[in-house]
């Protein structure tokens, strides 16, 4: 079959089988045709002529045939002089190139036309080559007598990583390890976990000869009996109320007792292993005694307002602290006396905003998060508590009638708005935390002789954001269990996968090679 190329001058079909190369300026050399030689002559493979008249003839006809094909010469190279050297040899792909998929063809993704050549070499080479050693064999055969190869190290034939981990290796730079420092709960899960944990409190018990910190005279005389108004309460505190007495809840005392005893042998336990307390009570009743405790044991406290992020938000938090550091040396150093008075004005009303804002957290940047934190009433710190449940610290918090105690490891039923009843459990707490801490200088111990280990709370499912809904949940819990009270029944602490143990990985270990 033949073909005409596209451009080309009309009325000149070309054989696929005879092409003529030619440079820019010369006329392309005529294919030799059956029946002519390039001298003119007979062609190789002609029949030879029978008599002088039919010679007469063919020569007449040869002649012609040079005549055409010198016409059709002339013809292309004039349209050849623009554009170089010219290929006239054309092959088409047939008919069916490109064309939708009919009946008995296979699809266009699996017609050798769309192989991924290079994904199957790969994958091939991949399964003939498994080992090191089975290329360096074919790679010393193909170089052999063009490239010399000596193998400077054993990357081709040890099992060792070609590039360095760790500690650069022969001058390359080592990555630092890229970890998310400034999200306090990445931090709480793989780099600082929680040395007191909250799934600990809930099987953790007294010796039976402890010493008992507090008695109930000593709670009837505080008030510590007196509850919210009937007409607001929670019913997550109905097991510690006693009776409705006149519109006002009663606590059972015997309870209350028994609560703060647990609370106060615990931070006295704790404390001797180390362990950083925060206070936190913005309540006009509560804020002078938070701040007194605070100062007498050495805490962290929040007795103005509980900021939003102290737990969660550890690094906007410590930047805020530091500014007021600033300002308030640059107010006692007077380095505001040559600035003009509007100035002044802002910089004093920002310094003492953000004391007021901080004045209990200033030594947080180097303590950190604490690892247990005590709060008064539960409403008015349910910011607190959320953060706090977030990283997985532990609570004990003083709690109302009306507050809800999901979250508070350790809740005391008392009466959080009397100023005496506060006075009262917060001093006998911190009793318990000074011996504690007494108890630490003695034996030399601190938070971090306590090994690092996950803290399966902050990877638990329940404290993931799409299954803190119970509507979310039910469904498959009524499958295994029956219905969402019996599971609850028999997961209080909610679905806590199993984690593996912690691992401290050295990011500045070296490796030899």
């Amino acid at each position: 079959s033949s073909t005409r190329p596209k451009g080309g001058p009309r009325g000149t079909d070309m054989m696929a089988s005879a092409f003529a190369v030619a440079p820019a300026g010369q006329a392309p050399r005529a294919p030799l045709l059956r029946g002519a030689t390039e001298q003119g002559g007979p062609a190789l493979g002609a029949e030879p002529p029978a008599a002088a008249g039919s010679g007469v003839s063919g020569g007449a006809a040869a002649l012609a045939a040079l005549a055409t094909l010198g016409l059709v010469a002339n013809r292309r190279n004039s349209s050849s002089k623009s554009r170089g050297e010219r290929i006239a040899m054309f092959i088409t792909r047939g008919k069916a190139f490109l064309t939708p998929n009919k009946k008995g063809m296979q699809p266009l993704i699996n017609r050798p036309l769309a192989r991924d050549t290079i994904k199957d070499t790969l994958t091939h080479w991949k399964q003939k080559y498994t080992k090191a050693s089975d290329f360096e064999d074919l790679m010393k055969k193909t170089l052999y007598g063009k490239v010399q190869v000596q193998f400077a190290s054993e990357f081709f034939t040890d099992e060792k990583p070609w590039l360095p981990i760790g500690e650069s290796a022969r001058g390359a730079r080592s990555k630092p390890p890229n970890d998310h420092v400034d999200d306090s709960v990445y931090v709480r899960k793989y780099l600082d976990p929680a040395r007191f944990k909250k799934l600990e409190i809930p099987n953790w018990e007294m010796p039976a000869d402890h010493t008992k910190a507090v008695t109930l005279d000593e709670l009837i005389k505080a008030g510590v009996q007196y509850g919210h108004s009937s007409s607001k309460w929670h019913t997550t505190m109905l097991p510690y109320v006693y009776a409705d007495y006149g519109g006002t809840h009663i606590f059972d005392l015997v309870q209350t007792a028994a609560m703060i005893n647990r609370a106060c042998y615990y931070v006295m336990e704790a404390a001797s292993k180390g362990a950083r307390f925060m206070l936190v009570g913005s309540k006009e009743q509560a804020g002078p005694y938070v701040e007194a405790c605070a100062q007498r044991c050495g805490a962290l406290y929040c007795s103005t307002r509980f900021v939003g992020g102290t737990f969660t938000n550890y690094r906007l938090i410590t930047e805020g602290i530091e500014l007021a550091k600033k300002l308030k040396e640059e107010e006692r150093q007077g380095a505001w006396k040559n600035l003009p008075q509007e100035t002044k004005e802002l910089n004093k009303l920002a310094c003492n905003r953000l004391y007021r804002k901080y004045k209990g957290l200033w030594d947080y940047p180097e303590t950190g998060v604490p690892d247990i934190v005590i709060l008064v009433d539960e409403v008015k710190e349910r910011i607190c508590k959320l953060e706090a449940a977030r990283l997985g610290i532990p609570v004990i918090g003083l709690v109302d009638s009306n507050s809800d105690i999901h979250n508070i490891d350790m809740p005391i039923a008392c009466n959080a708005s009397g100023s005496k009843s506060i006075d009262l459990i917060l001093g006998k707490l911190t009793e318990a935390i000074i011996r504690g801490q007494a108890m630490a200088t003695e034996n030399g111990t601190t938070r971090e002789d306590i090994d690092k280990e996950f803290d399966p709370w902050v990877f638990s499912k329940d404290r993931i954001r799409y299954l803190r809904r119970k509507y979310k949940r039910q469904a498959w819990k009524k499958a295994f269990f029956g219905s969402y009270d019996e599971w609850k029944a028999a997961r209080p602490f909610g679905n806590i996968p199993r984690v593996v143990d912690y691992q401290k990985m050295d990011w500045n270990m070296k490796i030899a090679w």
